[in-house]
């Protein structure tokens, strides 16, 4: 059966749908379809269909799989991982195509532009590496973090990376020139970022309890939201963009509406914090993994 798009006029009817038990859930990302789903955990990259039902697991990693993207195409995803690597797996194949090494410690967030051509990694040696697809080799390093960074995302039509981390800042890198564009501020660690489906908004996510929302091009703070008690962990944009969810340390999903940031509906289902959320690229189901050990789905 179809599910209805979630809005911000029918959040209240959000629903589980379905529910699974992984070890240490690290990371989600929706194939371009939203007809499959990936998850990043301790045992490897698990491909899941709509219901939640395992269709294939991806193993090579030497340890925990700590960030994933999907490429438009979705034939493409790229993983990070505790044991310093990158590995570039095709889908169609269910193997990795290619190993990336550049980091020298655990990758925390990797993200993939919209044209599939340029990854962005980063982790706790706090340096940021931009990788050309074609060629298979990093092409830029942005230094000036000072301690892990735990997430990565492309803004701007992938004009501009951004990293955020431990040190409390989120920087704005410039892909063509290489230089820093925008220094932002939080008051504590940055533990999440992620970018509206067309690059203009950046969503963090920190343990000073607060969401902030920030103009992808400029960096220029819009919005601080006061979300989580003792911290927040994730946040994720709706496709069309009316929509944030975010979840924190008060084990609570909550809904904002954009632009206006006014909360819509809050639920508190898993036992422990929501750590990685995600919309599926229709807008119609909700995938939320917790430090609980499950992995769930939501629909109107």
């Amino acid at each position: 059966m179809p599910h209805s798009r979630i809005t911000a006029q029918n959040i209240t009817q959000l629903k589980e749908i379905a529910r699974v038990r992984r070890g240490w859930i690290a990371d989600l990302a929706w194939s371009p379809t939203s007809a499959a789903l990936a998850l990043a955990s301790a045992e490897g990259i698990t491909l899941f269909d709509t219901a939640l039902n395992p269709r294939a697991v991806l193993t090579g990693h030497h340890g925990p799989v700590k960030s994933l993207a999907v490429g438009r195409g979705g034939w493409l995803i790229a993983s990070g991982g505790a044991d310093t690597t990158v590995r570039l797996w095709d889908l169609q194949a269910n193997a990795a195509v290619r190993i990336l090494n550049g980091h020298t410690d655990a990758v925390d967030g990797v993200a993939l532009n919209s044209a599939g051509t340029r990854l962005a990694t980063a982790g706790a040696d706090q340096r940021v590496q931009l990788w050309d697809l074609e060629r298979g080799e990093s092409i830029a390093v942005y230094a000036g973090h000072t301690d892990e960074i735990t997430s990565v995302c492309f803004l701007s039509g992938g004009e501009v990376v951004a990293s955020g981390g431990w040190d409390k800042t989120i920087r704005l890198w410039d892909v063509a020139t290489g230089q820093l564009r925008a220094l932002l501020q939080h008051d504590d660690w940055v533990r999440d970022l992620r970018a509206s489906a067309d690059g203009s908004l950046l969503a963090s996510a920190s343990r000073d309890t607060s969401v902030r929302l920030w103009d992808g091009a400029s960096g220029a703070l819009i919005q601080r939201l006061n979300a989580h008690p003792g911290g927040a962990d994730a946040v994720a944009f709706s496709p069309d963009g009316t929509l944030l969810a975010t979840a924190g340390r008060d084990l609570r999903i909550q809904f904002w509406s954009l632009p206006g940031g006014e909360p819509l509906h809050t639920f508190e289902d898993h036992t422990k914090p929501v750590l990685t959320l995600a919309f599926s690229p229709d807008g119609t189901l909700l995938a939320t993994g917790s430090g609980d050990n499950t992995l769930r789905l939501w629909a109107v």
